[in-house]
């Protein structure tokens, strides 16, 4: 790699921090993302630009290809889900230090995953088989045993998840699986709490930044989270000794990681992780309390330097999720009220007059949300939580149903 001052980064969607940080090492950076994104915040946070009319991950690489021959990359990164894929199939054309091709998709793959993890020292087995067929979906709850799991084998953000939980579950189910042969996922249901690991590796030392402690809804959407977690020392030690067995595992070497994981009554179970900060605000939360940024820390370990320790300007942060009845969206009110809640430090408006809300299904049918900071866990909880009842969504109902408000 060359000095810092001239190492160049092709830094593939995402906002200006990342950008910025980088160029505040001294890098050359090229910023990669769609016309549409590119704002005029990033018009400042980078030295060129590559942007395409979508994320069509052949075109990026041959777009990636022949830019590195006037522009030679050192790096490729990205913070950006819908980039991780792309960005590890550059890395590995131009042979660029980075994690894998390989690494990244276990991670994407979740039935890849599940077969890398079979064997894995340190990462207890969940019961799991792809969905070829219809009937296959039977025959894995009779042996896993009800309720069962069904999820896309590459998916995030809550979307597309079934909990079955009886006969008539699996039944209807099954078509799901006639529509989607190969795409969908089953998997033994891990009853217990919900945490999630955020954690910077640097050559395969795995730093963990904080544990989240996760609250889910219907369909197993998340509706709120809270750093640090309330747990006990053991299980702080349990759930950090199963996020570096299974990072190890899938030979995940640096950057940010997001681990989810639950606690059953074997112990913990890890149910996926990213190659990426936690979405839903979580690195918002992280950064509250320890004073961290993983897109700085990322852009730190590009330029090879290392940031001085940083405290956090507060001891607990929450976020909590707005959801609202189905329907046509007619009026929202009370934002202002929950901003100047006690505690309050960020809110994120989600839903508009003539929006559609449909039934919870996934992490973008939430209609906003808000952070909140405490002295104690319970105290940013409850912080959040009341001011989010401050906001009022009205949807307008289906012929037949009275008006509803949340």
């Amino acid at each position: 790699m060359t000095d810092t001052a001239t190492r160049s980064v092709l830094v593939l969607g995402g906002g200006t921090r990342l950008p910025r940080a980088l160029r505040a090492h001294g890098c050359h950076v090229v910023y990669g993302g769609t016309l549409a994104e590119f704002g005029p915040g990033h018009r400042d946070a980078c030295d060129e630009a590559l942007l395409l009319s979508g994320d069509d991950g052949d075109a990026w690489l041959d777009r990636a290809l022949a830019l590195h021959k006037s522009v030679p990359f050192d790096r490729v990164v990205t913070v950006r889900e819908r980039f991780l894929t792309t960005a590890a199939r550059i890395r590995d054309a131009l042979g660029l230090q980075g994690d894998p091709l390989r690494t990244v998709l276990l991670l994407k793959d979740k039935a890849l995953m599940r077969e890398a993890l079979a064997d894995a020292p340190g990462t207890p087995a969940v019961r799991a088989a792809l969905m070829h067929a219809p009937g296959d979906l039977a025959a894995f709850a009779d042996r896993a045993g009800l309720p069962v799991v069904l999820k896309p084998r590459d998916g995030s953000g809550s979307q597309g998840i079934h909990i079955l939980r009886g006969a008539e579950d699996v039944e209807r189910a099954a078509r799901l699986v006639a529509a989607m042969p190969d795409a969908l996922l089953a998997e033994e249901f891990l009853d217990g709490p919900e945490y999630s690991v955020e954690s910077f590796s640097r050559a395969g030392e795995h730093q963990v930044l904080a544990v989240t402690e996760k609250f889910t809804g219907d369909n197993a959407v998340e509706i709120g989270h809270v750093v640090p977690a309330r747990i006990d020392t053991a299980r702080h030690e349990a759930l950090v000794s199963a996020t570096r067995a299974f990072l190890d595992a899938v030979a995940l070497t640096e950057g940010p990681a997001h681990t989810e994981i639950i606690v059953t009554s074997r112990g913990p179970r890890v149910v996926e992780s990213h190659n990426r900060p936690g979405g839903d605000g979580i690195i918002d939360l992280v950064r509250e309390v320890t004073g961290a940024d993983v897109r700085d820390l990322l852009a730190a370990h590009v330029a090879g330097v290392r940031l001085p320790a940083r405290s956090g300007t507060a001891a607990a942060a929450a976020t909590w999720f707005l959801t609202a009845p189905p329907g046509l969206v007619t009026e929202v009110t009370g934002w202002e009220a929950a901003a100047a809640s006690p505690g309050v430090v960020h809110t994120d408006p989600d839903a508009a007059p003539g929006d559609t809300v449909p039934e919870l299904g996934g992490s973008e049918d939430r209609c906003g949300s808000v952070i909140a900071v405490g002295e104690t866990p319970d105290e940013a909880l409850a912080r959040a939580r009341a001011a989010i009842t401050e906001v009022r969504v009205t949807t307008r109902p289906v012929p037949g149903e009275e008006a509803t408000a949340r």
